[in-house]
């Protein structure tokens, strides 16, 4: 990545951490929490979503209820930001051990036109095949989800097909229930993304303490 591209990218993250941490200083002011990670509860939609799994089958958030879900935005063809928080992902599926049989990690692809449902099994299966989800859709159900979660992200300019799609690198966190509970970045430590997942998995049904 250009410098030129980093400093878009930085400034795409920073500006979407930025307003999403304004709204979650009023609540933070007064919680008595021992969260490592950002609290989104209500400040972030329930998951909803109704998209194609890298296994070819039509899907829906509801098909992984019961699951302690991490979202992450990112393709297959992304060569820095992905491949690293993929790698991640599946080492702290690693460290929570048999505790990870209740954990799923979506990875919802920001480039539906070339990543599809095969493309995508061969990429997730490289970093977790157990845990890892690869999802796809149509481009307007991929940026209706976007939305939806805010996720920072520039997609290929259409006079560049060539150029990377810019993105973040947040990592939405749900409970058991689909109900958006924390929000991660690479600020955040493995140990710290670890603990709190802990703490979710570990809490009745996942709902909130």
């Amino acid at each position: 990545m250009d410098k030129r591209a980093a400093r878009s990218l930085s400034l795409i993250t920073g500006r979407f951490i930025s307003g999403l941490m304004m709204v979650l200083a009023v609540s933070a002011c007064t919680s008595r929490s021992s969260w490592h990670l950002e609290q989104v509860t209500g400040h972030l939609p329930e998951l909803n979503f109704s998209l194609t799994a890298d296994t070819g089958q039509a899907v829906t958030a509801e098909t992984y209820d019961g699951n302690v879900l991490l979202m992450y935005f990112g393709f297959t063809h992304c060569e820095a930001e992905c491949p690293v928080s993929m790698a991640r992902l599946a080492r702290i599926t690693q460290l929570l051990g048999s505790d990870a049989q209740q954990v799923r990690v979506l990875f919802v692809t920001l480039d539906p036109e070339r990543d599809t449902p095969q493309v995508l099994h061969r990429y997730v299966t490289q970093f977790d095949p157990v845990h890892a989800v690869g999802l796809t859709g149509s481009k307007e159900d991929i940026e209706a989800l976007t939305k939806q979660y805010r996720a920072a992200y520039r997609p290929r300019s259409k006079i560049s097909e060539s150029r990377d799609i810019m993105h973040g690198d947040a990592i939405y966190i749900f409970d058991s229930r689909g109900q958006a509970r924390l929000l991660a970045t690479s600020a955040n430590s493995d140990e710290n993304l670890e603990q709190d997942l802990r703490r979710l998995l570990a809490s009745a049904d996942g709902i909130r303490q």
